[in-house]
C-alpha cells in the first residue's frame, strides 16, 4: 500500500499538529516568521491553517473549543486529501477508523499506538466562509515535527509506520525521529518529560486526544534564524551540547518550543 499519490506527490496523510492557543493571530504571526504560510484563516482570529516546507500546523482558539483544552495544548492531528480514501487505507491495515461529516467536511479518528485518538481532518474543498490564502511562499527549509511522549518507540514507531512514517538515521537514547514521504513532515518519539502527559482528556465522545509538543526542524543556518525570531521579538538562542544544537524559543503560548537541523532532505 502507498501512503503518497505519485501522479501529485501529495502525502496520503501529512503531520499537522492543532495548537490550541489564547492568542490566535500572535501565533499565526510566530509560525510566519518561522517559515510557514497561511493556507486558511478565519475571519474572527479563531483559526489558522498554516503550511511549512513539510508538514503543516493547525491553531485554534481556545475560546471556541469544546473539548476543554487549555493554551498550549497540542492534538496530533493528520491532513488528508480524502479521509474516506485514508480510512480505507488503514482499515486494510487492520487500523480502526471512523469517519464522519462536520459543519466544515470530513472529519475522522483513528487509534493511537495505545488507544488514544488522532484525529483525520480532510483538505477543505468548501472554505464555508474562511479565507484561503496562497501558501506557496512557504519557507522549503523547514518541516514540522510533532514530539511524541514514548515509553514504548517500537511499538509506536511500528503502529506510526501505518501513516507512512519511517525512521530517519539511527536511534539516539530517548529519540527517534520518523519521517514521512514527500511533503509529509514528521513525528519525533521522545522519552517522556516530566509534567507533560501524553493524553489529553477531552469532553468528546471519540476519547481521549494524542498530545504532542510543536517543534521544527530546518537547513537555514541556526544562528540566523535565532537572529531574525529575536529582531522579531521573540528571544532565540543557539543551544549547543553533547553534538546536539538547537534554537530554543518561547512561543506566544509560553511554551518553549525547539527548531533543530533538518538532516533528512
Amino acid at each position: 500500500m502507498t501512503t503518497i499519490d505519485p501522479a501529485s506527490d501529495t502525502p496520503m496523510f501529512t503531520v499537522f499538529p492543532l495548537r490550541f492557543t489564547d492568542d490566535v493571530p500572535s501565533m499565526i504571526a510566530f509560525l510566519r516568521t518561522l517559515g510557514l504560510e497561511r493556507l486558511v484563516t478565519a475571519g474572527d482570529d479563531a483559526f489558522g491553517d498554516l503550511a511549512a516546507g513539510a508538514g503543516r500546523v493547525m491553531l485554534h482558539s481556545v475560546a471556541g473549543a469544546a473539548s476543554g483544552a487549555r493554551p498550549g495544548d497540542t492534538d496530533l492531528c493528520l491532513a488528508v486529501p480524502d479521509a474516506d480514501a485514508a480510512a480505507a487505507h488503514l482499515e486494510e491495515a487492520g487500523v480502526e477508523v471512523s469517519v464522519w461529516d462536520e459543519s466544515f467536511g470530513r472529519q475522522g479518528r483513528i487509534d493511537g499506538p495505545a488507544g488514544e485518538g488522532i484525529s483525520l481532518n480532510e483538505d477543505q474543498q468548501d472554505l464555508y466562509g474562511y479565507q484561503g490564502h496562497d501558501a506557496s511562499g512557504a519557507d522549503a527549509r523547514l518541516a514540522v515535527v510533532a514530539v511524541l511522549a514514548s515509553e514504548d518507540p517500537e511499538r509506536d514507531a511500528a503502529h506510526l509506520a501505518h501513516l507512512g512514517l519511517t525512521p530517519v538515521g539511527p536511534a539516539a537514547p530517548g529519540w527517534q525521529k520518523l519521517r514521512g514521504p514527500g511533503r509529509a513532515g514528521s513525528i519525533g518519539l521522545h522519552a517522556p518529560l516530566p509534567g507533560a502527559p501524553r493524553t489529553r482528556v477531552t469532553s468528546s465522545e471519540y476519547g481521549d486526544a494524542l498530545q504532542v509538543r510543536l517543534g521544527f526542524s530546518t537547513t537555514e543556518d541556526l544562528r540566523s534564524l535565532a537572529d531574525r525570531l529575536t529582531a522579531a521579538g521573540h528571544e532565540a538562542r543557539v543551544v549547543e551540547g553533547e553534538g546536539v544544537s538547537a534554537v530554543h524559543v518561547t512561543d506566544p503560548d509560553g511554551i518553549a518550543l525547539e527548531i533543530h537541523p533538518r538532516q533528512d532532505g
